[in-house]
């Protein structure tokens, strides 16, 4: 029987929103690529420091671990919810993960912009990035991302098939949608876009964190250019 190709998941969740009446100053879609024999026992070890760092919330199955009460500054002074994002940082290095970010700086936009318009685009530009890695290690990618609503998922995973299809990259041609509730992987996603969307915004607190998380990239060492000759990262500044 001929070797199969091995898969690698790409776990995704978003912070913050374009528009100008929302107080955020910056946009991510952020999260983690893993090897897919590897998800179970992430899954198992988030639970487990979900359970260990908040034993009085009970079942973990049951609750999700969130941003806003992890990282906003009044929660971040805790020491369990320092100490879990230190246990998750351990246990994405552990598991040969590649942590991902695609950010728009509000700031800089020229124009307003609307969630149809820049979901597509960060997905499509973080897809041409984790093209590269699942091509270096002979791994096929998916994408697994935190649903919204249905009209923007369709659209979202509409615009990476036909990316991907016709760019002959080793992925699926769509992007699967999971509820955060249910998933481990798509709530420590959560916290990696919010980390990353607070640190651009300027909190101090969260940006040694943040270099941290854009550190965990995996024994491999990645120096290729992506399909239009971009230098590959796995921090992706867009605007």
């Amino acid at each position: 029987m001929p070797n199969r190709m091995r898969s690698r998941v790409l776990f995704l969740d978003d912070s913050g929103k374009p528009g100008a009446r929302d107080a955020t100053k910056a946009v991510v879609i952020g999260g983690f690529s893993i090897p897919s024999e590897n998800v179970p026992t992430l899954s198992r070890r988030i639970a487990g420091a979900k359970s260990r760092f908040y034993p009085n919330r009970g079942d973990p199955a049951n609750w999700e671990v969130k941003a806003r009460r992890t990282l906003v500054p009044n929660e971040w002074k805790r020491s369990k919810n320092r100490q879990f994002l230190a246990e998750a940082m351990r246990i994405l290095g552990d598991l040969d993960c590649t942590v991902y970010t695609v950010s728009i700086d509000k700031r800089r936009l020229m124009h307003p912009m609307e969630l149809r318009t820049t979901v597509p685009l960060q997905i499509q530009r973080l897809v041409e990035h984790f093209s590269v890695e699942c091509t270096t290690r002979h791994e096929m990618g998916l994408i697994v991302s935190d649903w919204s609503n249905h009209d923007l998922d369709a659209h979202a995973s509409q615009s990476v098939g036909s990316f991907v299809i016709s760019r002959h990259m080793p992925l699926h041609p769509t992007v699967y949608y999971a509820n955060s509730l249910n998933s481990h992987p798509i709530q420590v996603a959560d916290l990696i876009a919010a980390v990353r969307r607070r640190a651009i915004e300027g909190d101090a607190n969260l940006q040694p964190l943040d270099d941290q998380l854009a550190a965990i990239t995996g024994p491999h060492r990645i120096a290729a250019t992506t399909h239009t000759g971009r230098p590959y990262t796995n921090r992706i500044v867009l605007i």
